[in-house]
């Protein structure tokens, strides 16, 4: 489906004096960006628009967003370049090799991590960043609408850059108009599993960007496949291929639910567990699951990591690859906040007749659902007991990490039941599991125990052994990348404030605010600063804190953020003795990203209480992860 960019004209009837204006288009010039959204094509569009089919047949992460980009390039060349370049690293990830002889986005942000159910991707934060960014100047610097055809085919991933436009273009006031069509048709090929989780995306999308919601689902497009430009998309294409021999297309599903995690794309992991699933139901060859490592020999492409374990020893028997699909769904069940389903899903793995390795590490899933979801803790500690109940009949090398990571989470069940002692034991259990161990997923859990045991006293008030402990790291590794030390130095920082070592934890933050400039990262800049002018304020320090406030503001505008702006204006206002929050007022009325602290800032700026307003501000933490809700849909 080519793109298409072209002027319309606009066919508004001439009116006769004696009659009544009509009522204005949606696409009339609004006061500011306006959102309509509808489910065909309308009789009239906006003039001189922008036109983009955003539409794809396969849900491959990007795939809507790199039209929507390259109309963007036609209609403001000079803009999409200058911003390519500023942020090469992103760009690559969008548009693969488009530039030579810069650093991955892997050695620059972070990724979900699978074994700790964590979703938040910081990688896909500043890849949707940019692309929003890259949307909203467009439309500045062309002053023309922007109308998205064919917006219900469109993956969500892109549809959720689209949104972070939508709130970016409220905060800098953008008077603009952006149009979705087609929003009720469905694609031929979508997830059955992820459909319901899909419909109330696209409700939550009309929400945040502030559309009325319109009625979906609505009827299922004959839409053609597009050539692949990524590897996920030839992945997901190969999966979908009926005419593809079995056991590439299991070996091509397995792929593509990796790739599909690192992207965030949650409705292309569920289509190509469900792909794998169908085949594999289909074909009772015993012979199928070697031919599918011949397959995946042939497909991949080496690469793997801790972050999600999915790698050439993943792979096993028919019974096996069943349950390794069941657990990519009920992972994907989990991010999207579908708890009961990711819990029926890892039980359908359990189901299958697998090792007691891959038993223990299904019971971990459904410990940790159970801990970080439901909040059922003892319920939990039975999934651990039950994992480690498996592991007496094991004898593979792979023992050990399993318990390991088993005791990880019944330490973590302990802890939020703030019984510090029931939890020590655990982890000492847990680091005794994998202290001989090397490998990534050894390491991997190492970082977590070593993090956990400062945590575990750092609630008891141990801060001095807390920073001792944290300060483990340092003796670990000389080569920690620069985003590691940003963690690092801010955790550092926030243990020794609570310590009272106030002139070393200002001097560990504001290496840590280095360590995100020279990574380019205002997201936590933004943070740093912002909480470094809280500190100073609450110090009593008023000149100083409206300089790190500034830099705040600075930051909060450069990611688009109309929250964290109006937090870093009121900053500044308070500390200045100023009594003026009309700019940090209209800020936060923008913001559709956190409503419930966005509530509490607008309640004390309406109290028109200067200490109200200070005691709304961001006060310094000891963990510098923060959820990137600007470009997630839940």
């Amino acid at each position: 489906m080519k793109m298409r960019v072209r002027q319309m004209s606009c066919l508004t009837p001439t009116l006769r004096p004696s009659e009544e204006p009509p009522v204005s288009p949606p696409f009339a010039r609004p006061r500011e960006l306006a959102v309509t959204v509808e489910t065909s094509l309308p009789a009239a569009l906006p003039s001189h628009a922008i036109e983009v089919d955003v539409g794809v047949a396969l849900p491959v992460a990007f795939g809507g967003l790199r039209q929507v980009l390259r109309a963007c390039e036609a209609a403001a060349p000079q803009v999409v370049h200058t911003l390519s370049r500023a942020h090469p690293s992103e760009w690559n990830r969008l548009f693969p090799g488009a530039i030579d002889g810069v650093p991955d986005l892997g050695d620059l942000a972070l990724t979900p991590s699978e074994r700790r159910l964590h979703r938040e991707s910081e990688q896909m934060f500043w890849v949707l960043n940019v692309a929003a960014k890259a949307i909203v100047e467009t439309l500045r610097a062309s002053g023309r609408p922007l109308v998205l055809h064919g917006a219900g085919e469109c993956d969500l991933v892109s549809l959720r850059a689209v949104m972070r436009a939508a709130e970016w273009s409220r905060l800098e006031g953008l008077h603009g108009t952006l149009l979705f069509t087609g929003w009720n048709v469905r694609r031929p090929h979508g997830a059955e599993s992820f459909e319901s989780r899909r419909q109330a995306y696209l409700d939550a999308l009309c929400d945040r960007m502030r559309a009325p919601r319109v009625p979906t689902p609505g009827p299922v497009s004959s839409r053609a496949l597009e050539a692949p430009v990524d590897l996920e998309g030839r992945y997901l294409q190969v999966a979908v291929d009926a005419a593809q021999a079995p056991e590439t297309r299991v070996a091509a599903a397995i792929l593509a639910i990796r790739s599909c995690f690192f992207t965030t794309n949650y409705e292309g992991a569920m289509l190509a567990a469900e792909q794998g699933l169908s085949v594999l139901a289909a074909n009772t060859d015993a012979a199928l699951a070697s031919r599918v490592v011949q397959a995946w020999e042939t497909l991949d492409t080496g690469f793997a990591t801790p972050a999600i374990e999915i790698d050439r020893a993943s792979l096993g028997d028919v019974e096996e690859l069943k349950a390794l699909f069941a657990r990519s769904m009920g992972v994907v069940h989990v991010y999207t906040g579908a708890h009961d389903a990711a819990m029926e899903a890892f039980g359908r793995g359990l189901a299958c007749r697998i090792p007691p390795e891959l038993v223990a590490r299904l019971h971990m899933f459904r410990a940790l659902t159970l801990t970080k979801r439901f909040g059922q803790l003892p319920n939990a500690r039975t999934e651990v007991a039950a994992g480690l109940a498996a592991l007496e009949r094991s004898t593979s090398p792979d023992r050990a990490l399993q318990e390991g990571w088993l005791r990880n989470v019944c330490a973590l069940t302990w802890f939020l039941e703030r019984k510090l002692d029931m939890a020590l034991v655990e982890e000492k259990q847990a680091m005794r599991c994998v202290g001989d161990l090397h490998d990534a997923s050894a390491t991997h859990l190492k970082i977590n125990l070593i993090s956990n045991a400062s945590y575990l006293q750092e609630t008891a008030r141990q801060f001095g052994d807390a920073i001792s402990t944290w300060r483990r790291f340092e003796k670990i590794s000389e080569s920690w990348g620069v985003n590691f030390a940003k963690h690092h130095r801010y955790r550092l920082a926030g243990l020794e404030l609570a310590a009272g070592e106030r002139d070393a934890a200002v001097a560990h933050f504001t290496e840590a605010f280095a360590n995100a400039d020279a990574l380019g990262d205002s997201f936590h800049r933004q943070v740093i600063a912002a909480e470094l002018g809280r500190l100073f304020l609450d110090e009593q320090q008023p000149a100083v804190a409206v300089d790190w406030f500034a830099r705040a503001e600075e930051h909060a505008r450069a990611i688009g953020d109309p929250l964290k702006t109006a937090e870093s204006l009121a900053g500044q206002a308070v500390a200045a003795g100023r009594t003026d929050w009309s700019e940090a007022v209209r800020c936060a009325e923008a913001s559709t990203t956190w409503p419930k602290q966005t509530e509490a800032l607008k309640a004390a700026l309406a109290q028109g209480d200067a200490k109200a307003v200070h005691e709304a501000l961001p006060r310094a933490r000891t963990k510098l992860n923060r959820p990137f809700d600007p470009v997630n849909l839940y």
